[in-house]
């Protein structure tokens, strides 16, 4: 057979091939229609959507989805989401259905070491809660609204929404409490007041977990020796100085000055003694973990370096030159 004619016959073959499975992938898997709920999570490929909807039924075939996916050039722009689908939609109304997005639920992005205040400013535009409402729901809940990220359904109020944040809490505190080394501090809320001192001094899990060896020789120092944390000084201040009316536009977090370190609050750790009296902020897993698992050291000094990195000192000499050398 001549190569040409070989060629088109192949590609006329090759045309019929997919124009079945478009065909084919394009049927409703059922005529009896029938709902399911269906959830795709930021970062799923097309090809696992295509999977789990083979799985429950909502489509004929994975390949007829994906070819119908790109012939309709939806196959980029499938948004995640929950969804109501159902069994009777052709893959093609199903996918157009999907390309814009979920509207029974939103995402809600929780950072490490907000505080619950920066949590409510940072609440999506999609959310149907107000910030006035998730703060009334969240009063006494700093440090138990985990960081993470949330697919949030839309009927959701603001105190199923905060319990949403607790119940993953639990779940991860334990985890990270798992064979716990920390022998001075065994009170479980003393050590999520801990965890969220390293949340705001560490970085990496190795540095948080130094830090919280240094904090607990000073905590167990006899005399005892003040923490001298100045994320308790920020929060301190930010307590001070935050009004509900202006969330939009506060500051948090910024840098401590002189005058700061003589506020007098219960949270200066500059001027009192031990654990401040609650959480400041809401930590991840890391600093969960360094809290039950301190790394033992001689070290009762820290400072983090104007390059990043962080430096260690067993005196007040070695601490100040420290300061010296890294920070001025």
């Amino acid at each position: 057979m001549p190569r040409p004619r070989y060629f088109i016959i192949s590609f006329f073959l090759l045309v019929i091939f997919v124009g079945v499975f478009v065909y084919v992938g394009n049927r409703p898997p059922q005529n009896r229609p029938q709902t399911k709920v269906f959830t795709i999570n930021q970062g799923d490929s097309l090809l696992s959507v295509a999977r789990r909807l083979k799985t429950n039924g909502l489509i004929a075939s994975e390949t007829g989805f994906l070819l119908n996916s790109y012939l309709l050039g939806l196959n980029r722009k499938i948004q995640s989401g929950t969804f109501y689908l159902s069994t009777s939609q052709t893959a093609r109304s199903l996918i157009t259905r999907l390309s814009k997005g979920g509207s029974q639920d939103y995402w809600l992005k929780v950072k490490d070491g907000w505080r619950t205040e920066e949590i409510a400013q940072n609440l999506p535009p999609d959310s149907p809660l107000s910030s006035d409402d998730f703060l009334a729901a969240a009063a006494s809940q700093e440090g138990y609204l985990f960081p993470d990220s949330y697919l949030v359904p839309r009927r959701y109020t603001a105190p199923q929404v905060v319990d949403l944040l607790k119940s993953n809490f639990q779940q991860k505190l334990a985890l990270a409490s798992t064979d716990s080394t920390n022998n001075h501090l065994t009170d479980p809320f003393d050590l999520l007041i801990l965890a969220s001192l390293l949340e705001r001094e560490g970085k990496s899990r190795e540095s948080k977990q130094m830090i919280s060896g240094i904090l607990v020789n000073r905590l167990s120092s006899s005399p005892p020796m003040l923490l001298q944390v100045d994320a308790t000084v920020q929060y301190a201040r930010d307590r001070r100085d935050f009004r509900q009316s202006n969330l939009s536009s506060f500051s948090f977090w910024q840098p401590v000055t002189k005058p700061d370190l003589a506020i007098v609050s219960p949270f200066n750790t500059y001027q009192n003694l031990g654990l401040p009296p609650s959480p400041i902020c809401n930590p991840g897993f890391d600093s969960l973990f360094a809290a039950y698992h301190p790394l033992p050291s001689g070290y009762f000094y820290y400072i983090t370096g104007k390059d990043g990195k962080m430096y260690y000192a067993k005196t007040l000499e070695e601490h100040n030159a420290n300061i010296s050398k890294y920070l001025r």
